[in-house]
């Protein structure tokens, strides 16, 4: 098994983050903390942009530069303390 490279490194730390943000919107609209949403359209607690933008990096279409995402032609900055997680 090869180690992750630093984009690597750094796509997995925004999927856990558009996940951790999916969850606690899904825990204060009140959702049982002992279950998890079904992930589908309408039920995942993204919006449209985190959604694709889940999906781009699922594909290998996102590229982190320091501390921005780029995306399907567009770019926008991730806190630092997201990367550091």
């Amino acid at each position: 098994m090869t180690k992750p490279t630093e984009i690597e490194k750094q796509q997995y730390a925004r999927i856990k983050e558009l996940f951790a943000l999916s969850r606690q919107r899904y825990l204060d609209a009140g959702g049982d903390p002992r279950k998890r949403p079904s992930g589908l359209k309408g039920d995942d607690y993204l919006t449209d942009e985190e959604r694709q933008e889940l999906f781009a990096i699922a594909r290998g279409g996102v590229k982190i530069i320091g501390d921005e995402v780029h995306c399907e032609g567009r770019s926008w900055k991730i806190s630092a303390k997201d990367i550091n997680n």
